[in-house]
């Protein structure tokens, strides 16, 4: 039972706490996400989105004129406001030429000063039996649910609305986003039990002898498609209506918007979704709205559930494709199920349909970042254990080169290579050791063996033990090394060579000194980890290993033995090389064809 709760927590591991703490972080990832769309928290970044998504210019329909208030007007026609009878020269030039319908944008809500006037043009709209009035809804507080409901009306005076039969009224209130930008219209609001329908409605009611069949809300409103931004409609002015500059005729049929086109009389303006850096004057939104009615081109949003349910498909795939894959491969992924869900969304605007778009693809990438940051994090605590496991055993830039590669460059567990295998062993060591004091001797073999180390991982190779004064090597496991039996015998040069000056060093200072012998082989062995479940070494092991062992105790001080195989596997002229004929070794009944390294 030890062993296997020891082997359940080695699998388990370091990869299994990141997995399900990555696991964890995505997971809480998308509830925030989640929240934030059923919130819609990100809803100035939708709203700036939605107006490039769905606002584009189209051509003006001919059939919709306005006529401004404008400052031209006012310079010719006196100060703002104008007595009521030019208001009615006006109604009564658009009566005399067949207009199809007149909108006033302007509150007649206070009696005329004149005595006289108001019934004077209330008799000019009752003759041209097409005019609507202008009303304003005043609201202490305004709902999402059930229709709105004005507390009070902004109406004209009782004498513009008698007559027979009445004068119609509509109601011209404008809604604004929280960024103060007017996306949607309100298509009716109420006063006591009176419903009054927005001016553009109201005139294409009369207009068209039907009411328009818009898609609401549940308070009413609906998304108003622009046809253009400020001064797309090329308004008449005023004054040359009334003064007869704008023959009659030419507003036959047509549907006539009357309204302030100047800064100067009041704040009758808006910022548009399609038009966001430039205000737009009521009327001239008012025409736009009309034309909407006329061209029956509405959005509508798309129904909740649907639109939660393709941001949770997204981001579930994106999740899950995450954490299984590396992140060039999750990039890739990245980026298709960005395009995928951009394809999605415009076949969603294409259906005339209204959704939040932001959230989805913002929860794909920061989910891509995370789980970027726990691969890396993954990565650094394999790269950490494998420096553990092997950095006092092979060079560096082999170790780098296995990192690098991640696990795919390192195989754990028993597989059969081509490696050369390098025994070094001190001679004379032993006598040594009985003339002079233990804690000295361990410095001098830790001088010896620190040398070994180095040529080792110099020209690398792995080293695999050192065996009491002796140490073992290999080249070509766990990563394949070019040329290893070459680099082999030269990292034995290299222990030869430098050697020579410890070797001085202790003659002078104990009159005697040790030297290197070394045996090398080149074969087939078995790589892996060796050992108990407890206890491993990443070890070379089989035949080749032990005739390499065996070169060593039969080479004298100083001298370096490899065998044939050692010998074939180096290239031509790279060593110089003396044949000393066959060598009897335990454990072989042939003799080993060995040779000397003289040099390179």
């Amino acid at each position: 039972m030890p062993r296997e709760r020891h082997e359940k927590h080695e699998r388990y591991g370091i990869h299994g706490r990141l997995r399900t703490a990555s696991i964890a972080t995505l997971a809480a990832l998308w509830l925030l996400f989640a929240a934030f769309y059923a919130l819609n928290a990100f809803e100035g970044a939708e709203n700036r989105l939605y107006d490039r998504m769905h606002q584009r210019v189209r051509p003006v329909d001919s059939r919709v004129v306005i006529i401004a208030v404008d400052d031209a007007s006012i310079a010719r026609l006196g100060q703002w406001p104008w007595p009521r009878d030019v208001m009615g020269g006006v109604v009564d030039v658009l009566t005399e030429g067949g207009a199809a319908v007149v909108g006033i944008d302007v509150l007649f809500d206070t009696p005329s000063r004149v005595p006289g006037e108001d019934e004077r043009l209330a008799g000019s709209l009752v003759r041209a039996g097409n005019v609507v009035l202008s009303a304003y809804g005043l609201f202490r507080a305004r709902t999402a649910d059930g229709p709105m409901r004005a507390d009070e009306l902004v109406a004209p005076v009782d004498a513009l609305r008698g007559g027979e039969p009445p004068i119609r009224l509509a109601h011209v209130n404008g809604l604004t986003e929280g960024d103060g930008v007017m996306r949607r219209a309100l298509l009716e609001l109420y006063y006591g039990e009176t419903r009054y329908r927005s001016l553009a409605a109201e005139m294409y009611k009369l207009y068209k002898g039907a009411e328009p069949n818009i898609p609401t809300d549940g308070a009413g409103r609906y998304y108003i498609s622009f046809t253009g931004r400020a001064g797309w409609y090329h308004p008449l002015s005023f004054a040359d209506v009334h003064q007869g500059r704008v023959p009659p005729g030419y507003f036959k049929d047509r549907l006539v918007l009357i309204g302030p086109y100047a800064q100067g009389l009041a704040r009758d303006w808006q910022f548009t979704a399609i038009d966001g850096d430039r205000p737009t004057y009521g009327v001239e939104i008012h025409a736009n709205m009309l034309q909407q009615l006329l061209e029956g081109n509405f959005l509508t949003d798309l129904p909740r559930w649907i639109g939660f349910a393709v941001f949770s498909i997204f981001t579930l795939s994106a999740a899950a494709l995450f954490l299984r894959r590396k992140p060039r491969l999750g990039l890739v992924l990245l980026l298709v199920l960005l395009l995928a869900y951009g394809g999605a969304t415009y076949l969603i605007a294409r259906g005339g349909y209204v959704t939040r778009v932001i959230y989805a693809p913002a929860f794909c990438v920061l989910a891509y970042f995370a789980s970027l940051a726990w691969h890396y994090a993954q990565t650094r605590a394999d790269e950490a254990r494998v420096r553990s496991t092997f950095g006092k055993y092979m060079a560096p830039n082999v170790l780098r080169k296995i990192l690098d590669e991640g696990e795919d460059g390192l195989k754990l567990g028993g597989q059969r290579r081509t490696v050369t295998v390098l025994f070094v062993d001190i001679r004379g060591f032993t006598p040594l050791s009985e003339s002079v004091p233990p804690e000295e001797i361990v410095q001098i073999l830790n001088e010896y063996l620190n040398l070994v180390a180095s040529c080792i991982h110099r020209h690398g190779g792995t080293l695999d033990k050192f065996i009491g004064d002796a140490a073992m090597a290999f080249w070509g496991a766990p990563y394949d090394v070019p040329d290893h039996t070459l680099a082999a015998v030269r990292a034995a040069l290299a222990m030869r060579e430098e050697s020579a000056a410890l070797e001085r060093k202790l003659t002078l200072k104990y009159g005697r000194g040790v030297r290197f012998g070394i045996g090398v082989n080149t074969g087939d062995a078995i790589i892996g980890n060796i050992g108990a479940s407890f206890r491993m070494d990443y070890t070379a092991i089989g035949d080749t290993v032990n005739t390499a062992a065996r070169l060593e105790s039969n080479a004298a001080p100083g001298q370096i033995l490899i065998s044939r195989a050692a010998a074939d596997n180096l290239p031509d002229k790279s060593v110089e090389l003396n044949f000393l004929g066959g060598l009897k070794v335990k454990g072989k009944a042939e003799e080993v064809p060995v040779y000397e390294v003289i040099g390179a």
